[in-house]
C-alpha cells in the first residue's frame, strides 16, 4: 500500500505515537468508583499532557492526541491542546463525553458528540480534526458509517486482541458481582477478526478489508502477530525493557507501513500525581514511578527509530496509498 516516493523508492514506514487524553474521571467510571472533583482542571492534562508534551518534544517525536470535547473546553487543558498544535502534534476527535457505550446510543446522540467533539477541539486547537477513536475502542459498522460521512480520512478504534477481550469481559463481570459494576461497555467480539495492519474496511463488516471501499482508513491498535498480545503503554510496563526487545523483530517484520503505538495520559503519571488510593490501588500501571516509565519509553523510540520514521497519523495515513 505504500505511496511511491518522488525518486521512485517507496514511502518509508512510519511510527506513530497515540495519546488518548482521558481524564482521571473516566477511570473511576471503570472501576467503579465515586466521581469526585470533575469541575476543573485533571491531573491527566495538568501533569499527564504537561509531561508528554515534555517528553516528545525532548524526542522529537510528533506525537497524535485523541481528545475528549468536553475536556477541551477547560481553559487551563485548552492551553496545553494548543502548545500541542504549536509543536506540531495533531489533535483527533475521541467524542465529546467519552461515552462507552455511545454506538448504543440513538443516533441523534452519536452525531451529536462526533459534531460537538469535533467544535471544541477546532476551538482549541485551530484544525478541524480528520481522525477518529472511540472511547473504550467501541467501534461498530453503524457508528463508523456516520464518522466516515463526516469526512474523517481515518479511524484508529479497532483493537482485535482476544486477550484484552475476555480479561475486560472478566473484570465487568467480577465488578458486577461485587455491586460496583463498570461504567465501561465490550466491543463486538467480530472486531477481533480484523486484520492487525492498516486497512479500508467494508462498510458492512468492519473486521474485513475492502479497497473498493469509501470508509476512512482503519489503523488497529499494535499486536504481537499470531500471539495477538498487545502493544500498548500498558503492556510495556508488564513487558519491560528486555521484553520488548523481544518481540520488536517480530512487530518490526509485521508493521511495514505504519507502527501505531497508543498511550493513554495516565501513562505519564505515577502514584505521586493522583489523590485517590483507591484508584492508585485499581489502576497497576499508576504504580510504576514515572522515572521508569521514562526510560522504558526512551528506549522504545530508540528501537523504534531503527526501522521508522516519526509523524502523526494523519501524516502516515495520507502516505498510504
Amino acid at each position: 500500500m505504500s505511496e511511491p516516493a518522488a525518486n521512485g523508492a517507496s514511502s518509508p514506514p512510519r511510527a506513530c505515537l497515540t495519546v488518548d487524553l482521558d481524564s482521571l474521571r473516566f477511570y473511576r467510571d471503570i472501576h467503579g468508583l465515586d466521581r469526585r472533583r470533575d469541575g476543573g482542571p485533571d491531573a491527566a492534562y495538568t501533569v499527564g499532557v504537561r509531561r508528554l508534551l515534555d517528553f516528545f518534544a525532548d524526542h522529537h517525536v510528533p506525537a497524535t492526541l485523541f481528545v475528549v470535547g468536553r475536556d477541551a473546553e477547560q481553559p487551563a487543558h485548552a492551553e496545553l491542546l494548543a502548545e500541542a498544535v504549536s509543536k506540531g502534534f495533531e489533535l483527533g476527535n475521541h467524542s465529546y463525553s467519552h461515552f462507552y457505550d455511545l454506538p448504543q446510543r440513538p443516533l441523534e446522540i452519536r452525531e451529536r458528540e462526533l459534531a460537538l467533539g469535533e467544535e471544541a477541539i477546532e476551538a482549541a486547537g485551530g484544525r478541524r480534526p480528520v481522525g477518529y477513536r472511540a472511547p473504550g475502542y467501541n467501534i461498530t459498522e453503524d457508528l463508523l458509517q456516520l464518522v466516515a460521512s463526516r469526512g474523517y480520512l481515518y479511524d484508529s478504534s479497532v483493537f482485535p486482541c482476544p486477550p484484552y477481550y475476555f480479561a475486560k469481559g472478566a473484570i465487568m463481570a467480577w465488578q458486577r458481582l461485587r455491586s460496583r459494576p463498570s461504567r465501561s461497555a465490550m466491543t463486538p467480539a467480530s472486531n477481533l477478526l480484523a486484520p492487525i495492519g492498516p486497512y479500508r474496511p467494508s462498510r458492512d463488516k468492519l473486521w474485513k478489508p475492502d479497497e473498493r471501499s469509501r470508509m476512512p482508513v482503519e489503523v488497529p491498535m499494535c499486536l504481537v502477530p499470531g500471539l495477538r498480545f498487545p502493544i500498548i503503554g500498558t503492556s510495556l510496563h508488564l513487558l519491560g525493557e528486555s521484553g520488548f526487545n523481544a518481540v520488536y523483530p517480530l512487530l518490526a517484520g509485521a508493521y511495514d507501513e505504519i507502527f501505531q503505538l497508543e498511550f493513554h495520559a495516565i501513562d505519564f503519571m505515577d502514584a505521586d500525581d493522583v489523590d485517590s488510593p483507591e484508584l492508585v490501588a485499581a489502576q497497576p500501571d499508576l504504580r510504576v514511578p514515572w522515572e521508569k516509565k521514562r526510560a522504558l519509553y526512551t528506549h522504545v523510540i530508540t528501537r523504534l527509530r531503527e526501522k521508522y520514521i516519526f509523524t502523526t497519523l494523519e501524516d502516515a495515513v495520507r502516505a498510504l496509498a
